[in-house]
């Protein structure tokens, strides 16, 4: 007994002497790194590398630690505020690495700078992660993610990666000739100095270098194209999510390729469900990840928070709801054509949303538009339309031989750049239900009827009486049963037309502003579904509406953050144009 008693204490004063023991080797590395960024000449304030400590975990190893490596010419605020708040959301220890040569005031910036002491700063960065956390997710921005990529496929032990704007290829390829001797004179020839200047706004510069020396784009440059290859992508396996800036051909990243970035993600060794791309059209900047430069930051968090716990960290928090593919499945495959509700169908959606409106000769068409989309649609010889001759085109004036002419998938779509490009024209409903049928006799129906006062006064489409019986008998001829159908419109005129005459119909209110009190007032009645703008929504208003008998189904919710803020809201519904995003989700 004595005996087990005494094991007893020495197990507990060993372990104490051990824990005592960390929080000493890991001040003591806190300590080492601000006496060594103390000692460099020419450090400006606040670009140190540091160790931002969780709560939880101070001077202690936390369960998951995160590495930040910046851009070129950066720092550590490039990653902020969302390193600060990963640290908090998941109470894990961070380190800002400051990588050779760079958060100087110097003339001479980067003039030591090699691709061996570079690559050799950012291993040091990530053996400092494993020091302050059991596993490590590098999160970088732009050559950082240059340099992850090269410690990936080295260090199998890295939990995943972020990385944001990766550098992988050269926006302009003449930048290659610096790595020759005449390239490099010339370069300095064309400068002027072997000191490159660049203006910032004053709060940029406090952050990020103005002055480069020619040796460090040399070094750059070299270190790119020796690592950035096919090699080097095949052996990296682990989860990677990849951010980017592009909106369009013209709006897009102007400082990496962005070409060079999707071909490296499609090359990567790390399967396709453990690895993850995305466009931020709105962040306007190549760095997308800081609140001085990017628009779309928070943006950018929420889905690095969604892909850290669906992907690295496998969390599943699922939910009961219904599932509706916008058009089909707007986000990757035409609009409101077969090819779009056939990807939905095989995706596992539980309902086709689609919109409705009238051809000259009576024909009921699934399209968004009661005229062309210059967008997105070729004419009869592969034209693009123009806005006028789109706006021109009056689906109500003109027969559907003459609509299906019209190619609407294969210019793609700019506001959605994973959308398959591929030919297509404007579907009839009862083609669409026809075709549903055959793949899925379940699948259900939300038809909205492109109603407004407006369009009917202008001629585009026949009054809500005609437009409202034309679209009830298509229906009624396709033999689906009304429970798997729903009427849906933003026009109160529709559904209060339908409630009087079709009562046995389901209807669904389509709001864009205001609160759920004051858009009822637009009805005499209290549809089965109230289907506001997603960001209309809050907890109180989600429980309002239910208390009313009425279901909540917002539209169009396209972010995996938001899909799950809402369901926590308690929604019945989501319509998204990415089903295969909101998929993972449900139970």
């Amino acid at each position: 007994m004595k005996k087990n008693i005494l094991t007893f204490f020495l197990l507990i004063f060993s372990v104490a002497i051990f824990n005592s023991q960390e929080v000493f080797d890991l001040a003591s590395l806190e300590n080492s790194i601000k006496n060594k960024e103390a000692s460099v000449k020419g450090m400006k304030p606040g670009n140190e590398a540091r160790i931002i400590w969780s709560n939880k975990y101070k001077e202690k190893q936390s369960p998951i630690a995160f590495v930040y490596l910046h851009g070129f010419g950066a720092s550590g605020r490039e990653g902020e505020p969302i390193m600060s708040m990963l640290s908090k959301k998941y109470d894990a220890n961070v380190y800002l690495s400051r990588l050779k040569e760079h958060g100087l005031d110097r003339d001479d910036s980067f003039i030591n700078l090699t691709p061996e002491n570079y690559i050799a700063s950012a291993k040091e960065a990530l053996e400092i992660g494993k020091k302050i956390g059991k596993k490590v997710v590098i999160v970088s921005t732009s050559t950082g993610g240059t340099l992850s990529l090269k410690l990936a496929s080295e260090d199998a032990s890295v939990l995943g990666l972020v990385m944001y704007s990766p550098f992988i290829g050269l926006k302009n390829p003449a930048f290659k000739t610096i790595l020759t001797p005449e390239g490099k004179a010339g370069f300095i020839k064309m400068n002027g100095s072997e000191i490159v200047k660049q203006k910032r706004p004053a709060e940029q510069a406090k952050y990020w270098s103005t002055k480069y020396h020619v040796n460090g784009y040399e070094a750059l440059i070299k270190m790119l194209t020796s690592n950035m290859t096919l090699e080097t992508f095949a052996k990296v396996k682990i989860p990677v999510f990849v951010g980017y800036y592009y909106k369009n051909e013209k709006e897009q990243d102007q400082v990496v390729s962005v070409a060079a970035i999707l071909e490296m993600y499609s090359n990567l060794g790390t399967s396709f469900d453990k690895k993850k791309k995305v466009a931020f059209p709105e962040a306007g900047n190549h760095v997308i990840a800081c609140d001085l430069r990017s628009n779309d930051w928070e943006g950018v968090y929420n889905e690095t928070v969604s892909f850290i716990d669906q992907i690295i960290l496998e969390k599943n928090n699922q939910y009961n709801f219904e599932l509706q593919g916008h058009r089909g499945a707007r986000g990757i495959s035409p609009e409101n054509t077969i090819q779009a509700f056939e990807k939905a169908l095989k995706l596992g959606v539980n309902t086709l949303e689609l919109d409705v409106v009238v051809s000259k000769d009576h024909k009921v068409v699934v399209s968004h538009e009661p005229w062309l989309n210059n967008d997105i649609t070729l004419d009869v010889d592969g034209n693009r339309i123009s806005r006028e001759n789109a706006i021109a085109f009056n689906i109500y004036k003109n027969n559907y031989k003459n609509i299906k002419k019209y190619d609407v998938g294969s210019l793609g779509n700019s506001k959605f750049p994973e959308q398959e490009k591929v030919a297509a024209y404007k579907p009839l409903l009862s083609e669409v239900i026809s075709f549903a049928e055959q793949k899925n006799a379940n699948i259900l129906y939300n038809v909205e009827i492109k109603s407004t006062p407006t369009d009917e006064k202008n001629g585009y489409q026949p009054s809500v009486k005609e437009f409202s019986d034309l679209v009830v008998n298509t229906l009624k001829k396709t033999k689906v049963s009304l429970n798997r159908i729903v009427i849906q419109s933003f026009d109160p005129r529709v559904l209060e037309y339908i409630h009087a005459i079709y009562p046995a119909y389901k209807l669904a209110f389509l709001t864009y502003k205001d609160d759920f009190k004051t858009n009822m007032k637009m009805l005499s009645f209290m549809p089965e579904i109230y289907s506001p703008y997603f960001l209309l929504l809050n907890k109180e208003e989600v429980k309002n509406i239910q208390k009313n008998n009425m279901r909540v189904i917002p539209w169009t919710v396209n972010k995996k953050q938001d899909m799950i803020n809402l369901l926590e809201m308690g929604v019945d519904g989501l319509i998204t144009d990415y089903p295969n995003i909101a998929i993972p989700l449900r139970k």
